[in-house]
């Protein structure tokens, strides 16, 4: 119940309104009674963020659903990464936003992000061959297309992304995840 009026507020009011007082107001609770399920502020957000994870995952996952091709699941995952941030900025921006230190991240949200970057791994590594790869590259190289995804996302629901042309998101995240792939794989041919 917590977590359902966190995400409204956040999605009304965005990341700044997001406080312990006001959730507990919206579900007819006191701010203390909201500690007996989270620790405090940081608690609440990273579960959200942990909700919207999964969200993002289900999404993902349906993006590539019937997709046998690597090179067209990591377009599909591209596409629904993108696609997800605009439909959901605030919840989005809150997961990448929100600084807490890297040791007060629950076991539970860095697994889900590990999730994540082992699915494009897999998709890679199915792409280029894992004998073809020496053994940091899958990582490495889901790190890399991730950042220039992520980035065009940024840049795109801020409103930035117009400062460098008027090329719609979609395309730009196209082109990078093509030539990217092309890339890596030129790379393989040369070795």
């Amino acid at each position: 119940m917590a977590l359902d009026a966190a995400e409204a507020l956040l999605d009304a009011a965005g990341p700044e309104a997001l406080t312990t007082r006001a959730v507990a107001q919206r579900i007819g609770y006191t701010a203390g009674s909201l500690y007996v399920v989270f620790r405090n502020r940081d608690d609440l957000i990273m579960q959200l963020n942990g909700r919207t994870l999964t969200a993002l995952r289900k999404e993902l996952d349906a993006a590539v659903a019937g997709l046998a091709a690597p090179r067209q699941r990591l377009l599909a995952l591209a596409r629904g990464y993108l696609d997800f941030a605009v439909r959901y900025p605030t919840r989005w921006r809150l997961v990448f936003e929100h600084d807490v230190p890297q040791e007060r991240v629950p076991d539970a949200l860095r697994a889900q992000i590990a999730a994540f970057f082992d699915l494009i791994c897999a998709e890679l590594s199915a792409l280029l061959g894992t004998s073809a790869l020496d053994e940091g590259q899958p990582r490495r190289s889901a790190q890399a297309l991730w950042g220039g995804v992520h980035g065009i996302a940024v840049l795109s629901i801020t409103g930035k992304l117009i400062a460098g042309g008027t090329e719609p998101p979609e395309g730009l995240i196209e082109d990078m995840v093509v030539n990217y792939l092309a890339g890596l794989a030129a790379q393989k041919r040369l070795a």
